[in-house]
């Protein structure tokens, strides 16, 4: 899948179990800190690449209880906060997101959103703990998602003025209508596991004790389809999502906009002299 060099340069960021049920893939609590790491955003591609090559076989998508929390969030942030500052006095003009998300090549989350959505395998995603709500559209992209019962999708969007990322605009609406999608991102503040449930966000929600076991009866159950039956399956589902590039450009366009307000200083004990 990977030779052992390009493994060492995701090991503070993922795992990869190749098990005989599935391949599982399990992010670690700083997975975010891959944006700010090119060679570890290029190990990702070649390993992406890699499980292309066991088509058919269900791959397991893992978050921890922390990875896509609001405090991770943060310090990605506040980290972009600190290189804004650090250029002050320099003329330089451009967005903190530079390299990051503006580029699209260099955005993590929309290349594997772009792959999930035509890999000729299932894929499910598993949720636990606090995750921002932006994070939901990776397990939208995914075929099932997964999540323990006391998992919250938040919404600090609302606090922070910024649109959501990780491309679940593109997908959300299919899921929930316009409407709620709408509603979804403007009006909420958190959003429970069951909650998620009863809007079709989520395929399963279960007891953290019960988690393993339902995630590999999933991946059991989902596993009857060929290669073939399943491209043919993600291609006609395609067909009812807008245009991918347009999306995205439009998206980080949005966030550049966003950044240029600081949201950096908003967040909880930032002091207003912040960077």
């Amino acid at each position: 899948m990977l030779g052992e060099t390009e493994l060492s340069a995701l090991e503070p960021f993922l795992s990869v179990e190749r098990l005989e049920w599935a391949d599982v893939v399990r992010f670690g609590d700083d997975l975010l800190g891959m944006a700010d790491a090119p060679r570890a955003i290029e190990s990702f591609r070649a390993l992406l690449n890699g499980l292309t090559h066991r088509p058919g076989k269900p791959l397991v998508f893992r978050a921890t209880r922390r990875c896509f929390s609001p405090e991770r969030c943060g310090a990605l942030l506040k980290g972009l906060g600190d290189l804004d500052g650090a250029r002050k006095g320099r003329n330089v003009f451009s967005s903190p997101l530079a390299g990051f998300i503006m580029a699209r090549e260099e955005n993590v989350f929309g290349g594997l959103i772009r792959w999930l959505r035509s890999v000729k395998r299932p894929v499910i995603m598993v949720f636990q703990g606090d995750v921002i709500l932006p994070f939901l559209g990776i397990g939208l992209a995914c075929d099932y998602r997964i999540a323990a019962a006391d998992t919250v999708f938040h919404n600090q969007g609302r606090e922070l003025d910024m649109p959501p990322g990780g491309g679940l605009l593109y997908l959300l609406p299919a899921y929930v209508g316009l409407g709620r999608a709408n509603s979804l991102v403007t009006r909420s503040t958190e959003t429970s596991a069951s909650s998620a449930l009863e809007w079709g966000l989520l395929d399963e929600v279960v007891v953290p004790s019960e988690l393993d076991e339902a995630v590999r009866t999933m991946a059991t159950e989902v596993s009857c389809f060929s290669p073939e039956t399943l491209d043919t399956i993600k291609q006609l589902l395609n067909l009812r999502l807008p245009s991918f590039d347009e999306f995205f450009t439009v998206e980080a366009q949005g966030l550049d906009r966003a950044l240029r307000g600081r949201p950096w200083e908003k967040l909880p004990g930032a002091g207003p002299d912040r960077a």
